[in-house]
């Protein structure tokens, strides 16, 4: 009876120290496979144990320390199960020697296989419903190994500080390289489409670009007075083929731009339909001008350098330097047409 209940009792113990196996290696793949970016987004829409993972991110020495200690706990047990086994079937009061090396290289490739390589494997498939799954369970496991997993992580401290690596800042961790691959992340995992990963890495790559680069020469720009008539828009539109017509005061100072087609449509006069246009530096950047042209519902901005203007910026241009792929760099184009 007691030979049933100890031989029971091991097999009991090896496939607890199998399943410890596994749920540490495989939430240690799944840790160093999930993305951030997703974890971050699950965590603002309220999911808890996305919130447990991405604090665990933030301190990634907590969760080594505890699949470390994890890991060798499982290896233990599956020892002192094969060897409370084997001196059991054997007969003897201790280990038998060389029955139990055998039984353990026997027993070696089970343990890796269901182990090791099939929780690994699944893991790094689907890292991010996995451990959604189990966080709760590893965040028992991490107060339960603290008092063995704290010391370790106070010893990596101590030499990461010795060694002069210390936390990279936010600022660091977040710098350029670290967008790229926030980027490419997440259009691996299907948050960022073709297009928006596109929008994102022409705005990484636009981070030194001003309105020098995108503006329009002054002297191409078609123009009326501000007192012109239809007759004269339309023969102007007609000699420049543009689709818009700048209208200007006396002394050249232009105060806005007329749509042709609406001015044709509406029979008023072009001061009446007359477009705005928002004023800007050369140092602008073509970011901060977009989004003052989308909120004044301008289709043109200015630029001026020292209170002279120096081009004429459209917004279609600038929408262009955020969608269109960069196989070459975009170049303002001379007409005028939408």
């Amino acid at each position: 009876m007691i030979t049933t209940l100890i031989l029971f009792a091991s097999f009991a113990l090896f496939l607890t120290g199998m399943q410890l196996s596994a749920f540490f290696s495989g939430s240690e793949t799944g840790f160093y496979r999930v993305s951030r970016l997703q974890l971050t987004l699950l965590q603002q829409q309220g999911d808890d144990a996305a919130r447990q993972l991405v604090d665990f991110v933030r301190h990634p020495e907590r969760f080594v320390g505890t699949t470390m200690v994890g890991n060798n706990v499982a290896n233990y047990l599956t020892t002192v199960a094969i060897g409370l086994f084997v001196a059991e079937a054997s007969g003897h009061l201790g280990p038998a020697g060389g029955t139990e090396i055998t039984t353990t290289l026997i027993l070696a490739p089970i343990v890796f296989v269901f182990g090791e390589l099939i929780p690994k494997s699944l893991y790094y498939r689907s890292p991010l419903s996995l451990l959604r799954h189990r966080s709760s369970t590893f965040r028992f496991f991490y107060y339960l190994f603290l008092p063995l997993s704290f010391p370790l992580t106070l010893i990596a401290r101590v030499i990461s500080r010795f060694a002069g690596q210390e936390r990279p800042s936010v600022d660091t961790m977040f710098g350029r390289t670290r967008m790229f691959g926030l980027i490419a992340s997440g259009e691996r995992d299907g948050i960022l489409t073709q297009v928006q990963r596109r929008m994102a890495d022409n705005l990484m790559h636009s981070g030194s670009q001003t309105l020098a680069g995108l503006m329009e020469p002054p002297d191409r720009i078609p123009r009326v007075k501000h007192s012109a008539g239809l007759k004269t828009v339309l023969a102007v539109a007609a000699a420049t083929g543009s689709a818009w017509v700048f209208v200007q005061r006396e002394g050249q100072e232009v105060t806005g731009a007329v749509r042709v087609s609406t001015l044709m449509l509406s029979q008023l006069s072009s001061a009446a339909i007359l477009e705005p246009l928002p004023q800007f530096s050369k140092e602008t950047h073509p970011l901060v001008a977009l989004s003052e042209l989308f909120r004044q519902h301008a289709q043109f901005g200015i630029v001026r350098n020292d209170g002279i203007i120096v081009g004429v910026i459209r917004r279609n241009v600038l929408s262009n330097q955020l969608l269109m792929a960069r196989k070459a760099p975009a170049t303002p184009k001379t007409e005028w047409e939408l």
